[in-house]
């Protein structure tokens, strides 16, 4: 089995908005969600308001992006995309 070990954790034959959407998802729940579990576990309100606060904001921007990728996919805008540096990419 051959490895990659060069291969970037972002994606550089993607749109923006689908980078995006799935780093909210995966910071809300490998972030926030561990913080509101300690925030219960502990009792600490602060703690688990911080963490719900997080979780919240976090599936918001992933909502909001995914809807920016749908919408994009939609009309073929990602059809032709190539390699290029994330802040070269396209929404």
């Amino acid at each position: 089995m051959k490895e990659n070990k060069n291969k970037p954790f972002i994606p550089k034959d993607k749109p923006r908005s689908w980078d995006t959407g799935v780093l909210a998802a995966l910071i809300a729940v490998l972030l926030a969600g561990p913080i509101m579990f300690i925030g219960t576990y502990l009792q600490i309100n602060f703690i688990k308001s911080v963490g719900i606060i997080i979780f919240v904001l976090c599936w918001i921007a992933f909502f909001l992006s995914w809807l920016i990728f749908v919408f994009g996919l939609s009309q073929s805008k990602y059809q032709k995309l190539t390699e290029r540096p994330w802040s070269e990419q396209v929404w």
